[in-house]
This record gives C-alpha cells, structure tokens and sequence, in this order.
C-alpha cells in the first residue's frame, strides 16, 4: 500500500492556528473542523452546512461558507474543482487521484495503485512558476451506476 493519507491537523491544531491568526473559535467553527477532520465523503460546502445545521439549527451558510475557505487558505483543506456544480473539500491534503461518477456524482480516491507514482510526476510547470498544488481526476461511472 502507499504512504499514508496527510489529514487536517488534529482539531487542537486547527483551533491553535486560528487563534494564532485573530479568529475567533466558535462552536460552530468547532463542530465544522470535528465534520471535516479524516472525513472522506468530500462534502459539498451544503453537504457541511446540513450537517451543522443538526447541531447548530441557527448557523448560516455564509459561517460553513467562510470557514471553508479560510481552512483552504490555511491548507488544512483542499477544495476540490472535479464536480461542475459545485465545489467539494478534502481534508487529506496529499496529492492523490480523485474519481467522479457523472451519474450519482459520487467523488472518491483512486486506491493506491503501479500508476500512482506517474501520475503525481506530471511537470511541476515552467521555469519561474511556483506548483502549489495539482488535481488529477477521472471522470466517468462508478460500479454502482454502470
């Protein structure tokens, strides 16, 4: 099997580096990083407001909204680009292959496999230009909806 999966930072971490950065640690900031942290559903910034929505019947989608992208910003966080509707997030930050079902629009990781290695070899970009991050995916129907 490969290396193991880099995960957000444990939740005392995350809650450190907010601190550290002037914001302030809510509840319902907290019960965002407990829904993200080593969750791989890759939720939709809906699917994580529905699901604080459960504990915190009174927070808005602009609070899930926001903490996502300053989580992305921090990267503890990824937002993956992959489903056309809507963007989705990973807390494993590695750099791993992520596959789309057109049908169920199901978003998963590509198991480790030979191929893996190659694919994360793709050129760094030209001279001068800095590589943050890359996204590779498949797109096309998962077993289950073929």
């Amino acid at each position: 099997m490969g290396k193991e999966p880099e995960q957000m930072r444990d939740i005392e971490k995350v809650v450190q580096r907010f601190r550290e950065t002037g914001l302030k640690i809510t509840p319902q900031r907290l019960s965002i990083f407990r829904l993200l942290h080593q969750n791989h559903s890759h939720p939709s910034a809906e699917n994580v407001y529905h699901e604080t929505l459960k504990i915190h019947p009174s927070i808005s989608f602009t609070t899930v909204y926001k903490t996502l992208q300053t989580l992305r910003d921090m990267g503890e966080i990824q937002e993956l680009s992959i489903n056309p509707e809507r963007a989705h997030y990973d807390p494993d930050i590695s750099e791993h292959v992520h596959t789309f079902c057109r049908s169920c629009k199901r978003i998963s990781d590509l198991e480790d496999s030979a191929d893996m290695p190659l694919l994360m070899k793709l050129p760094h970009g030209s001279p001068g230009f800095e590589v943050h991050s890359i996204q590779v995916h498949a797109v096309g129907l998962c077993a289950e909806c073929r």
